[in-house]
């Protein structure tokens, strides 16, 4: 059976410096853009989905609890409705850029404590679908590979979302689970790891991956995705 192609996708517009995403974007296919939960503002989100039209990277919206003091890593204590209408005004927000420079939008990947926990708490899961139906039909929602797929697909099937399935070249892993951010090797350290993961996961077939994310913020991360496509352009 013929392998699907696998996509690589980075989370930008967060704000960093030096900045590197007119470095990344070139490199990738899918562009998870920050939208004022952990980072972002609509200067960064103009500046940002300029560079994916440019570039022609399919544009996701990367929202998060609204905690920029924890860069969104953290759960924070909210009831439904006001995660509901943080998450529905962050998409919001980034949909409207994405009008004004006549591109749009493909997907919605939570960030952060929000992605871990609608991959553990289906009611989240099914928040984060519920916005999608509310006004943005035709986005995806991209999902931790390889943990709780079956509720997952449930939840996505009940709603009418299609989901991508993600896993991470420079993130530890424990079997197919995430490890901490607190625990060691939870961040790969090196380029050569992390290039040596991504290959893996590239011709894994264990379980469905659609997309394989490197992170913006990590050096290591951004010096093997350019190795990773200077090799293969050869």
């Amino acid at each position: 059976m013929e392998k699907t192609r696998k996509l690589i996708n980075c989370d930008l517009g967060e704000c960093l410096d030096p900045d590197p995403d007119g470095q990344i974007m070139p490199l990738i296919n899918q562009a998870s853009i920050a939208c004022g939960g952990h980072v972002g503002n609509s200067d960064s989100m103009k500046k940002t989905v300029k560079l994916a039209k440019q570039y022609q990277v399919s544009i996701g919206a990367h929202p998060s609890y609204p905690d920029k003091a924890n860069f969104g890593r953290v759960s924070l204590p909210m009831s439904l409705k006001s995660l509901f209408d943080s998450i529905f005004m962050q998409v919001n927000a980034l949909e409207e850029v994405c009008l004004e420079q006549n591109v749009k939008m493909d997907y919605i990947k939570p960030h952060g404590a929000l992605y871990h926990d609608m991959m553990h708490q289906k009611q989240i899961a099914e928040l984060l679908c519920d916005v999608i139906k509310t006004k943005y039909p035709d986005l995806k929602l991209i999902v931790q590979a390889g943990i709780n797929t079956k509720q997952m697909l449930a939840v996505a099937q009940e709603k009418g979302v299609q989901l991508l399935f993600e896993a991470f070249a420079d993130r530890g892993y424990r079997g197919v689970e995430l490890k901490s951010r607190s625990e060691q090797g939870a961040v790969l350290a090196s380029p050569e790891e992390i290039k040596s993961q991504y290959q893996e996961l590239m011709e894994s077939d264990l379980f469905q991956i659609d997309t394989i994310c490197f992170h913006s913020d990590h050096a290591s991360s951004v010096t093997a995705l350019q190795q990773i496509k200077t090799s293969t352009a050869c």
